[in-house]
């Protein structure tokens, strides 16, 4: 049975309607991939509020993207843990609003997803969604080391996966559209205006991960019709 779309979406939504299931209380998918970045995040961040502020600096140092030394690792690869970086400043964060904003919105965005993938692909709705934040995090970091390959100021956080997955759930509800939208188009707006100026946020790896998390969405889509022959 290929799932229906609840609603008469817009036609450019139509896309990802066409596997979009009805929303159902009957089947309530546990979120177990989001839970764990959840539990994750807030483990690293109680581990972080118990460290000085230079202990917390060279935390963030080590263990967080610096773009200059990623740049450095990818001329000259070595068995270093530049790539290990990627990964894991995904779970740090810089301060308590940067914090709860992302888990607010992992919250709200990433378990709305991740039950939608599970409803129309089963089992394999959890890989899917755990793919397309960890492309959206490749994704993200790509976009701000390449415009700030300068940088020595250490890139953490996990704002650019979950921008794409505020992307991947615009391309299946349209009802989080306006938000999304405008959200988006302040982060380019700070982006272009932060050019060429050291600051601690990484718009462009909001940006990134936003393009990222909706090109997943899409081409997952596409994958489906073609699949089901609609």
């Amino acid at each position: 049975m290929i799932p229906r779309w609840a609603g008469r979406p817009p036609d450019w939504w139509k896309i990802t309607a066409r596997w979009r299931v009805e929303e159902t209380a009957r089947f309530v998918p546990v979120p177990y991939i989001t839970m764990s970045l959840i539990i994750i995040s807030a483990f690293v961040f109680s581990y972080e509020l118990a460290r000085s502020t230079f202990d917390l600096d060279r935390l963030f140092r080590k263990w967080g993207v610096v773009p200059a030394d990623l740049v450095d690792w990818l001329e000259s690869p070595d068995f270093s843990r530049e790539p290990l970086t990627v990964v894991t400043s995904a779970f740090m964060h810089g301060d308590a609003v940067h914090f709860a904003s992302n888990i607010a919105v992992l919250c709200i965005l990433g378990i709305a997803l991740e039950r939608l993938l599970v409803r129309s692909f089963d089992n394999a709705g959890y890989w899917i969604f755990a793919l397309t934040y960890a492309v959206s995090l490749l994704g993200a970091i790509a976009l701000q080391v390449a415009l700030t390959s300068d940088s020595t100021i250490p890139i953490v956080g996990a704002s650019g996966a979950i921008a794409g997955i505020g992307g991947a759930y615009l391309m299946t509800d349209p009802r989080w559209a306006v938000v999304i939208v405008i959200w988006f188009i302040l982060q380019a707006i700070s982006g272009v205006a932060s050019l060429g100026v050291d600051t601690r946020v990484a718009y462009y790896a909001h940006i990134g991960g936003f393009v990222t998390g909706c090109a997943c969405m899409l081409s997952l889509s596409a994958l489906v019709l073609r699949t089901r022959g609609a």
